[in-house]
């Protein structure tokens, strides 16, 4: 079990931490490309993700927060709404899950908020 603390990601996950950050959405990536539609993945990851921001909370784990109004930034895709609101839920969902590989830190109170 990891003795991180929301302190110390905060501090350092642009610094130390930044390795791992990379490695968690990158296998979230690798994830979605192989399950959805590449193009679409692209875009999230892209347009989307690219201006997100990680989280970590003791009491109930890591969190991806997205920038205001994610659907709108998709360009170059055709998509359903309700369809592109999923992927991205299920693309943060995936980075939360490696989030947790990669810092140690297992167990369901680590869901997405």
């Amino acid at each position: 079990m990891s003795d991180l603390t929301p302190e110390e990601f905060e501090e350092q996950k642009y610094v130390d931490y930044f390795p791992k950050l990379e490695t968690a959405y990158k296998r979230a990536f690798d994830d979605m490309n192989g399950t959805y539609d590449r193009k679409l993945v692209h875009a999230i990851d892209q347009q989307v993700l690219s201006e997100s921001e990680p989280f970590y909370e003791a009491d109930s784990g890591f969190s991806v927060e997205l920038p205001a109004d994610p659907l709108d930034r998709l360009a170059g895709v055709q998509v359903d709404a309700d369809h592109a609101r999923d992927v991205i839920d299920e693309h943060t969902d995936r980075i939360c899950v490696h989030l947790r590989d990669q810092f140690g830190i297992g167990g369901q109170a680590d869901e997405k908020a």
